[in-house]
């Protein structure tokens, strides 16, 4: 049985995401090792189904919860054989005393880093690159744009999905997340209302995205079109990366979803206010971020009980000028790959589907 890795991250979708260039690196360095991931349902199965990681355990499990905190010795079975052959171990969480380290040192892994990207000590800007020096795997070279590929059956399985809901495979598609799990980073509703409007009557598709957390503020949006849109409600994170594939455009705010949207290198415009994109935006030159000014509350509390979102007042026009920008590179990129046959130089790119050029005319 080859070598084992341990990654240990307990965070959410989006935190989750951007330390995917980290453990991209990870695999770099450890090339012929398998790479089990400890953390929270769904990321953590959507990272085993596209490949980066070869086994996920659920960080809630009773088992983990004693392999990691317990004080007992842990006792080892079939399902958990992977420890046996573990001898580098990694952790973006805090760990008070060195506890969590001693525990795995215990287990018979020698080499452990544990580190969160909220340390005094990491000093890097954005968040993707605090997570590679949490752990000590600082990037050397030019910085390289992290990307996921999917597997074709996801984007089968989208198209199944998009065709149950009346979207059209053979039109442009332009999808929209009007949440973000706060409602401190949301734009104003009659903001992406103005903005689905337009594209519609430019003739676009448009589908909103729905999750867990969203149910209000794509009530809210969709209150103020005043006609039936389409939504796409509680999917799975495998479908709702097969859908953003098909998407010409992506729209949302500082959330996990947009962080996948900018993993798939999907044409993204991302709506930042009181959180800094230099820190949390997703990188890549395929990210136009958009954000009004530097939020000027003092603090978290000011920030949700701040009704005049100042930061996050971003016009109608300034979103769809983002869209028009991403129709151009699109349109430019297939005049040098007119062929849609044509492997494009990443495999992980996808050739833009051709629509009307004035689809977004100014």
């Amino acid at each position: 049985m080859p070598k084992t890795v341990l990654v240990i991250h307990p965070g959410s979708l989006g935190d989750v995401l951007l330390a995917v260039p980290a453990l991209q690196r990870l695999r770099a360095n450890y090339p012929n090792h398998r790479y089990v991931l400890v953390s929270h349902e769904p990321v953590g199965r959507f990272l085993l189904e596209v490949n980066l990681v070869e086994e996920w355990v659920s960080f809630e499990s009773i088992a983990i919860r004693d392999f990691l905190f317990g004080e007992e010795p842990f006792p080892l079975s079939e399902k958990y054989s992977w420890i046996q052959h573990c001898e580098f171990a990694v952790g973006w969480l805090k760990d008070k005393d060195g506890l969590i380290e001693n525990r795995l040192n215990m287990m018979g892994i020698s080499h452990v880093r544990i580190g969160s990207p909220f340390d005094s000590n990491v000093t890097a800007t954005h968040q993707s690159d605090r997570f590679c020096q949490a752990i000590g795997e600082q990037g050397h070279g030019p910085a390289v744009v992290p990307r996921i590929c999917l597997p074709p059956v996801f984007e089968r399985s989208a198209e199944m999905c998009l065709t149950k809901r009346g979207i059209a495979l053979d039109r442009p598609m332009m999808v929209i997340h009007p949440g973000s799990g706060s409602r401190a980073k949301c734009t104003r509703p009659e903001i992406l209302a103005s903005v689905v409007d337009e594209l519609q009557n430019a003739g676009a598709q448009c589908l909103l995205l729905e999750g867990p957390a969203d149910q209000e503020a794509v009530k809210a949006v969709i209150g103020r079109i005043g006609r039936p849109l389409p939504v796409l409600r509680d999917a799975d994170l495998t479908t709702v990366a097969g859908v953003l594939l098909r998407a010409r455009v992506y729209i949302g705010h500082d959330s996990g979803i947009t962080h996948l949207a900018g993993l798939l290198g999907v044409s993204t415009v991302a709506l930042f206010g009181p959180t800094d994109p230099a820190r949390w935006a997703p990188k890549g030159p395929h990210v136009i971020v958009l954000r009004a000014g530097p939020c000027t509350c003092p603090s978290w509390e000011h920030v949700t009980a701040c009704s005049e979102k100042v930061c996050l007042a971003v016009s109608p026009e300034q979103i769809l000028d983002a869209c028009r920008k991403h129709e151009q590179s699109i349109i430019k990129s297939q005049d040098h790959c007119p062929d849609s046959t044509l492997s494009p130089p990443d495999p992980c790119a996808k050739v833009a589907r051709s629509f009307s050029p004035s689809l977004l005319r100014t």
